[in-house]
């Protein structure tokens, strides 16, 4: 049932026990989101992306620019499987440094 898992996630996913908000401020260069060691044991993130607009990708391998990748506007939010924040590349999209505001999560 793993597409249940997905469906699920945001009512049933708790803050990764022993773990600290984080933040990562991303500029005019691509840069890896997650800038820290996360918990063996997390299993999603609850993002939020205030400041400024930004594009991500999530392939690990393709950097985004101005107008590659998935736009998050400023003060979205998403939850991300552990796997795609580990994977997500971010850059700001216009003239503005967005934040990525960051919370382990923890899937029951």
């Amino acid at each position: 049932m793993a597409n249940a898992r997905i469906v699920n996630t945001p009512s049933q996913a708790i803050a990764q026990y022993g773990t600290v908000h984080h933040q990562n401020t991303i500029s005019s260069s691509a840069e890896n989101v997650v800038d820290w060691t996360m918990s063996t044991d997390t299993t999603h993130l609850l993002v939020q992306c205030t400041g400024g607009d930004a594009r991500v990708t999530f392939d690990a391998t393709t950097s985004p620019t101005s107008t590659k990748g998935f736009r998050f506007p400023a003060n979205s939010s998403a939850y991300w499987t552990k796997r795609m924040a580990l994977n997500a590349k971010a850059i700001r999209e216009a003239g503005t440094d967005c934040v990525f505001e960051m919370q382990e999560l923890n899937y029951l």
